[in-house]
């Protein structure tokens, strides 16, 4: 099976009977999914697409979204998925620049796809059964598993986006290495909102089920996604932090609520849960507050688990850096977060950490297709251009894994890949068999006093507070570094300077064990980050350029008035 036209065929048999897909009204198994994307792929077939050509997918996440997948695979296409949330500059960059035939997608979005690219039959998603019904694949049909068969566009977090160009041998090698190191089976239930049109969910969904049996569940929509999750009872949930973050606020609310006793336990079990738990798996508690501990456990935490359900075995979290804290807190209250780490362009999950062997605060291991087992490998770059497993430096890897380029851009391709190596950007290190990232090489500040600044580690801090919903840390080049900030709801009415003066006070309380360079000067209040006005990845991710974009003159103005420029 070298291509995913086998591998989806294959999947059909072997896991015939194995639900496939779940949503809150009906179950589909392998054998019935696949048989209706096998008569949507004849459809396709119907309307010319051949081998090599791209077929978009513009719709939320849904089980005929999947189907949109299996059935452009099975007739050797092109799958290009797009964000239903994308902005119009978005959709008319990525349409002109990948060429589709067809774009399936919903009604409400017809008259904006036909406005940005005139030139593709669109073709509602929910009107394939009927269209599709009697027709099915041809039976020969010769792919290579060097053909590209998804084309993803980065988020543009740093500028315009760039098709990411990955095969069949690259899905492959992700789907079977991930149900190798998480023990997928077809006894899991995978859970999770997040789009398809992200490559961290459809590999480890999507690719994951093909290769090991497992459920996926879907939720009607997001609003719904807490509330079905004891229907589909998921041993996993696949989040990126944000999610955990909302989660998280949403748990310390309702326990603020539940009166002066509970909120009282709730908040003693997590002061003495670091004595019990450590932040590995062979930590050894202090048995003097274990009593204690497992009372709290039993009278208060136990009802929050609950709600996740008896078989939940883990969170994967991926997309973007996880908070270490985010992570404990977690942890302490039994509902274990495992990191994993990728690009898009890794197809794209490099490592990720695993309920049996956790360390907080890393990614993991190392996959097995970026080992020499595998013929793959990795290494470190530091700045002097040294290379070594024992550095700390820039991530560089190789393996089945590697995409096969971008998408008419073949300089750009070279950039990142030099020698085989692909140059992930991410500055990191290897230590007791796990991987630990520090930050973005490109995100880096540098300081006039020469002090270099990973600001994750700031803005992840500051997140922590109840009067902050975001923050974007900015300096580079400056003599200090700034907090651009976003406030929840509830405190926009406040009066500018009284809110302002109470921000500052937060921001120095949290920063203030903090290195001097690492503590900002000043604040600036900016309107909230969205995802329509694309200062949002739809992986919740600030698009720094686009906010300096949006709020320029506001920017500019702030660093005048504090002498930077």
């Amino acid at each position: 099976m070298n291509n995913l036209r086998d591998i989806v065929l294959n999947a059909k048999i072997k896991y015939k009977d194995n639900i496939f897909v779940r949503t809150a009204i009906e179950s589909k198994t392998y054998e019935e999914l696949i048989s209706e994307a096998q008569s949507w792929g004849g459809f396709l077939e119907k309307r010319k697409i051949k081998l090599g050509d791209r077929v978009a997918i513009v719709a939320p996440k849904s089980v005929n979204q999947l189907k949109a997948f299996l059935s452009i695979w099975l007739v050797g296409g092109i799958a290009l998925p797009i964000s239903e949330t994308s902005t119009n500059s978005e959709f008319n960059f990525i349409l002109d620049d990948a060429t589709p035939k067809i774009i399936l997608t919903v009604s409400s979005l017809v008259e904006t796809l036909k406005s940005a690219y005139p030139k593709a039959e669109i073709i509602l998603i929910e009107e394939l059964d009927s269209l599709s019904e009697g027709l099915t694949i041809s039976k020969n049909l010769e792919i290579c598993q060097d053909d590209t068969a998804l084309l993803i566009y980065t988020s543009g977090s740093t500028g315009n986006p760039k098709g990411v160009m990955l095969t069949s041998k690259n899905i492959n090698a992700n789907g079977t290495s991930l149900v190798k190191v998480k023990k997928l089976t077809d006894k899991d239930v995978l859970y999770s909102i997040l789009p398809y049109w992200h490559s961290f969910s459809l590999a480890v969904e999507v690719a994951g089920a093909l290769h090991s049996g497992l459920s996926l569940a879907f939720t009607e929509n997001q609003k719904t996604f807490v509330k079905d999750i004891p229907v589909f009872k998921p041993t996993i949930i696949l989040v990126v932090p944000r999610i955990l973050e909302m989660v998280k606020k949403s748990i310390e609310k309702q326990m603020k609520s539940a009166g002066v006793e509970a909120n009282a336990g709730y908040n003693k079990f997590l002061e003495i849960a670091p004595l019990i738990k450590g932040d590995t798996l062979d930590f050894q508690g202090n048995s003097e507050y274990r009593p204690v501990f497992d009372m709290l456990d039993e009278k208060i935490i136990k009802n929050i688990r609950s709600i996740f359900g008896e078989n939940f075995r883990e969170f994967i979290s991926g997309g973007a850096p996880l908070d270490l804290n985010l992570q404990r807190y977690y942890g302490y209250i039994g509902l274990p977060i495992m990191q994993g780490y990728g690009l898009t362009e890794t197809t794209p999950v490099i490592s990720t950490d695993c309920v049996e062997d956790y360390h907080y605060g890393s990614s993991g291991n190392i996959l097995e297709w970026a080992t020499a087992e595998k013929k793959g490998d990795f290494t470190f770059m530091d700045e002097k251009g040294n290379l070594g497993k024992n550095l700390v430096g820039e991530l560089l890897i190789k393996g089945d894994c590697i995409m096969k380029g971008y998408w008419k851009h073949s300089d750009e391709s070279s950039k990142v890949i030099v020698d085989g190596w692909l140059h992930t950007g991410d500055t990191a290190y290897f230590e007791n068999n796990k991987l630990f990232i520090k930050g973005r090489k490109t995100n880096m500040l540098v300081l006039k006093g020469g002090e270099n600044i990973h600001p994750e580690y700031i803005e992840n801090e500051l997140k922590k507070s109840d009067l902050i919903d975001d923050v974007m840390i900015v300096g580079d080049g400056f003599k200090s570094i700034y907090a651009c900030l976003t406030v929840p709801e509830e405190h926009e009415n406040m009066d500018v300077e009284e809110l302002k003066n109470i921000l500052k006070s937060e921001v120095k309380r949290i920063t203030v064990n903090m290195a001097k360079f690492q503590k900002p000067k000043s604040i600036l209040i900016l309107p909230k980050f969205t995802v329509e006005d694309g200062t949002y990845t739809g992986t919740l991710k600030v698009r720094r350029h686009v906010v300096h974009k949006r709020d320029h003159a506001v920017i500019q103005e702030f660093y005048k008035k504090n002498k930077e420029i």
